[in-house]
């Protein structure tokens, strides 16, 4: 029987992000980031190629250097197991695009990449990030920053006269996203200044040189693609008002990308279709899909939740999607 082709995929998450183990049973809904892919690709793949997944931990909030150069170290060691010449796919969402474009381009790691391969990342920057990082300095105490966070974690948890199940997931989920956070005030600062349009663009302008290169190989390319997301219906009510943040007070770029005679904000909540393309991408050359899901269903996450627990079951269009990425995989490896 021959041996089946070894496809290692890197599962990156965004800020405030976590990786998971995807062998432990005890993981359920917020805490496992990419929720029911791995078991999903498994299934559908797990005959066909040796698939293995790996979904490292970077640190939750940071700059894209030192969170890249996490991610950089977890893929170093994952390439330890296998046969010298093995090269990853890395499919990263949000912010995880653009650690992973710093590990291919600055980390150097451009032979050891095959493919890479984004979901909603802010390639040009978000308004959203804009107003986080505008808002840090009001949002960030002087002093006992996680100490603050956890105390008003614990009140909310303890006090709020609870109405709606839709109320209590969104809680859990904001109290998820603490569970582990040891950022620092600097780390969070440096890492939202990524997501916003001024912090975008001199990254881009920083890799700029390296990127054009790598797109120019022959020799062991890196395949490079897109994914940015319109929400068809109202999945996250928890997003709406961000949806239409950017909608009004977006740049010109980030509205017009939208679907107009739909009446639809070119944006998923958190970032637009325009920013989704990578910065040398206006053509759309590089760049997949629109696909109708909002920043947080595109990782199969629904808040409020009505999935029993334990489940982790995908929409019928969501799962085409990650078909849809995993065949592009496959071809990159030769096989399709």
């Amino acid at each position: 029987m021959a041996e089946k082709t070894l496809i290692v995929l890197i599962l990156v998450h965004g800020i405030m992000g976590w990786g998971e183990n995807p062998q432990d049973s005890k993981q359920d809904q917020m805490k496992v980031y990419y929720y029911g892919v791995q078991p999903f690709l498994q299934k559908e793949y797990g005959a066909k190629v040796n698939l293995v997944m790996v979904a490292p931990t970077l640190p939750r909030a940071d700059s894209v250097k030192n969170r890249g150069t996490a991610l950089k170290e977890a893929i170093g060691k994952e390439l330890k197991k296998w046969p010298v010449g093995t090269r990853v796919h890395i499919l990263a969402h949000s912010m995880g695009g653009l650690d992973s474009r710093w590990v291919v381009a600055e980390g150097g790691m451009a032979d050891a990449v095959a493919s890479l391969t984004t979901i909603a990342t802010p390639h040009r920057g978000t308004t959203l990030g804009d107003l986080a990082y505008d808002e840090l300095p009001i949002l960030i105490p002087a002093g006992g920053f996680l100490d603050t966070l956890y105390k008003i974690r614990r009140s909310i948890w303890r006090a709020l006269p609870f109405t709606r199940s839709a109320d209590q997931d969104h809680l859990a989920f904001f109290n998820q996203m603490l569970i582990g956070f040891d950022s620092t005030p600097e780390q969070l600062s440096a890492g939202v200044r990524a997501l916003t349009l001024e912090g975008a663009d001199e990254f881009n302008r920083g890799l700029a040189e390296k990127e054009r290169s790598i797109l120019a190989r022959k020799d062991k390319p890196v395949k490079y693609l897109a994914y940015g997301g319109i929400p068809d219906g109202d999945q996250v009510p928890l997003l709406k008002p961000t949806r239409r943040f950017i909608e009004l007070l977006g740049t010109q770029e980030e509205k017009k990308w939208g679907d107009p005679k739909e009446n639809k904000p070119g944006n998923d909540g958190a970032v637009s279709v325009w920013s989704a393309h990578f910065p040398w991408d206006s053509e759309g050359r590089y760049y997949a899909k629109t696909i109708p899901y909002d920043h947080f269903a595109q990782v199969n996450w629904r808040i409020p939740e009505n999935r029993k627990p334990g489940e982790q079951e995908m929409s019928e269009g969501l799962k085409a999607v990650y078909r849809e990425i995993m065949d592009n995989i496959l071809k990159v490896q030769g096989m399709r």
